[in-house]
């Protein structure tokens, strides 16, 4: 069993003394902005007795919550990590987030921008639509200069936690932390979890609890969720999120 980098990836891993300062990548548009808008019908002014009446205002989005992806959901970021070729922002169809990765050696991330987490529970059902080598997995303590954690799976059974960093716009430096084997895997869909609570990473697999990391080097302690997506030297490669659940640990 063998850590799957790129080329590009590996040569930013390997010569991470000589890479330039850290620059965070600017965040692409919001998955909802890829829709269009809706045109709303002209209406008459409001009446002053009405307007003075009008308090009510939006509630704010819950920290906990599950996202169902019936539609492109508020709240949500795409970036990627590539070998020289822009990727597709992942799409919303016929109920799921949906990754398509045309080309080898590309990572898509979806981050839920409105919350930072310190402690977190993330799952999320995930339906690999081509074979291959790629990877599904989840994020947590995301930063854009401090880096994430990160927890992939593939369909050899292996899983990964991994470390990853900002080099430059679309370079990223991973490091790995363990990778493993389950035979709670399957090779179609899986539900996987990532729980992240101080310095401990507890990553899942359909209900079965892997190993335990302990994860003492990088400190990260607090950021962002999302989703992963990776394709490896087998591509175009494919994997659909039906939906995902942020809770409390």
């Amino acid at each position: 069993m063998h850590i799957r980098l790129c080329p590009t990836l590996l040569l930013a891993l390997c010569c991470a003394a000589c890479a330039p300062a850290a620059t965070p990548p600017l965040p692409s548009p919001s998955l909802a902005s890829t829709l269009p808008a809706s045109t709303a019908p002209a209406t008459a002014p409001p009446s002053p007795a009405a307007t003075a009446y009008s308090t009510a205002t939006l509630a704010p989005a819950p920290i906990h919550f599950t996202e169902p992806f019936d539609s492109a959901p508020p709240h949500w970021v795409f970036v990627q990590a590539d070998n020289g070729q822009a990727i597709a922002a992942p799409s919303v169809r016929d109920g799921f987030l949906v990754f398509d990765l045309a080309a080898p050696n590309d990572w898509g991330y979806a981050l839920y921008d409105l919350h930072s987490y310190g402690n977190a529970l993330v799952e999320a059902q995930a339906q690999n639509r081509t074979a291959g080598d790629g990877s599904a997995g989840l994020v947590c303590d995301y930063n854009e200069s401090s880096g994430w954690y990160e927890f992939n799976i593939f369909q050899d059974r292996t899983y990964q936690l991994l470390f990853g960093q900002w080099l430059a716009k679309g370079i990223v430096r991973y490091t790995p932390l363990y990778q493993g084997e389950s035979d709670a895997i399957h090779d179609d869909a899986n539900v996987i979890g990532l729980e992240c609570q101080g310095s401990m990473l507890t990553p899942s697999v359909n209900g079965v609890a892997l190993r335990k990391w302990p994860e003492q080097r990088f400190g990260l302690e607090s950021g962002r969720i999302g989703l992963a997506a990776a394709s490896f030297s087998e591509a175009p490669f494919s994997v659909a999120f039906d939906w995902v659940k942020v809770s409390g640990p």
